[in-house]
């Protein structure tokens, strides 16, 4: 049987490097690392046999890694998953990697190195490099991985929002009021529930889509205005709560009223939609909230094989008085 000293030889690394390696040890090089695992993968060695090493106790931790900022919905998952793990009597460690794939990669070592019992997040592939090298860790180690809001790696868990099927009845109730003038901003992950929506009933949509969101707020702004300017919507549908501010400040810059100038209709139901009576595409968070702290309480089971799934969960439309059917003059 393969062990770890037999890796180590033809690794030309100690035996403690090995086992540093295999506890995702951030101070061992990059290089060090791959060469590792290499060698591991062309002798067949599975660090499954050696699982009573690695987890020396339950620490009653999970790692959350935020990619997406401050987005009010993701913080609202944070926050209810916190307080549902700590009925529970676990802590949730948060760190946020700002959307940069090497951040990543080190929060997720030092999570690792830690023995958290899982890692939440989204990850971030820039690179095949960056797929590599993620890959090989989450395969070669015994904490278990949650990936939220991407299916990446299907031999992970995920859970995520059908986004396409809020685009598609989003822009169907647009539809069915007489819009078929309707800018749908950012979100080119999204085109696929626009253009169904359409073919629905036999059309294509007569604006050309592109997404519209700049670097800067400042880049969103003036590609947001130029494009109202130019294609004079009927209506307007931001896919996320941060575009959907940029556009409502474009409008009420170009004195254009809700809804009796131009129709509304966002994602991500935010209390400043709400307090304007905005029509919003809304996520059911504390179904998908609860499901993930079912799957980290499944982990406290005897240790068993592991069935990776991919869970997605529908949107739903809730309406206000931003959406007005559209009369022609």
């Amino acid at each position: 049987m393969v062990t770890s000293k037999d890796v180590a030889k033809l690794a030309g690394v100690s035996h403690t490097t090995v086992s540093r390696a295999f506890r995702g040890d951030a101070k061992i090089k990059p290089e060090t690392y791959e060469r590792i695992m290499n060698v591991s993968r062309e002798l067949g060695y599975s660090p499954n046999r050696i699982a009573s090493s690695l987890r020396q106790k339950n620490t009653k931790t999970i790692g959350f890694i935020i990619s997406h900022g401050f987005n009010p919905l993701f913080l609202e998952i944070t926050h209810m998953i916190e307080t549902e793990l700590a009925s529970h009597g676990y802590r949730l460690l948060i760190s946020f990697d700002d959307g940069e794939s090497e951040k990543q990669w080190n929060i997720i070592q030092s999570l690792v190195a830690g023995q958290v019992n899982a890692i939440i997040f989204t990850p971030l592939i820039h690179s095949p490099a960056d797929h590599h090298r993620l890959h090989s860790l989450i395969q070669h180690s015994q904490i278990h991985f949650i990936q939220l809001i991407s299916n990446h790696f299907e031999d992970i868990t995920s859970f995520s929002f059908d986004d396409n099927y809020g685009s598609f009845i989003g822009t169907r109730h647009l539809l069915s009021n007489g819009h078929n003038r309707i800018l749908m901003i950012g979100g080119v992950n999204r085109v696929e529930g626009y253009v169904k929506a359409y073919q629905e009933i036999g059309l294509t949509p007569s604006i050309t889509y592109g997404d519209l969101t700049g670097d800067t707020e400042e880049a969103s702004y003036h590609n947001i205005k130029e494009a109202i300017l130019r294609e004079k919507p009927t209506a307007v549908f931001p896919i996320s709560e941060s575009i959907s501010y940029i556009t409502y400040q474009v409008l009420s810059d170009l004195s254009m009223k809700i809804p009796a100038d131009i129709s509304f209709l966002s994602f991500d139901d935010e209390r400043w939609l709400q307090l304007l009576h905005i029509s919003v595409i809304g996520h059911p968070v504390q179904a998908l909230s609860n499901v993930i702290v079912r799957e980290i309480m499944s982990y406290e089971k005897p240790a068993g094989e592991i069935y990776p799934s991919n869970t997605s969960f529908k949107p739903f439309l809730i309406e206000r008085n931003s959406v007005l059917p559209y009369k022609k003059d």
